[in-house]
């Protein structure tokens, strides 16, 4: 839906930009995920039952249909709620 939105802007996704990616559950797993998310370069920030990830990239079909499977893949293995992610439109 996010990608949909972008195109009706004229957004054809491949400028990198600010991305963020949203997590909520239990305080310990978010934790977890928090380690594993810097190791992998992500900027991380968050409250007790909720964890951003953040980061700069393309968000063209390419570049982000594996950082997606990689997001749910990580929401899976923590046992935490994958809440989807936002980015900013830049028109190309």
């Amino acid at each position: 839906m996010v990608r949909a939105a972008l195109a009706q802007h004229g957004d054809s996704g491949v400028t990198p930009r600010h991305t963020l990616f949203f997590f909520q559950g239990d305080d310990e797993a978010l934790g977890e995920l928090n380690e594993v998310a810097r190791r992998a370069g992500y900027v991380t920030s968050g409250d007790a039952d909720s964890l951003v990830l953040e980061t700069t990239m393309a968000v063209d079909e390419a570049a982000f249909a594996p950082v997606s499977s990689m997001m749910q893949s990580w929401a899976a293995a923590f046992q935490l709620d994958y809440d989807g992610w936002e980015c900013a439109v830049m028109t190309n």
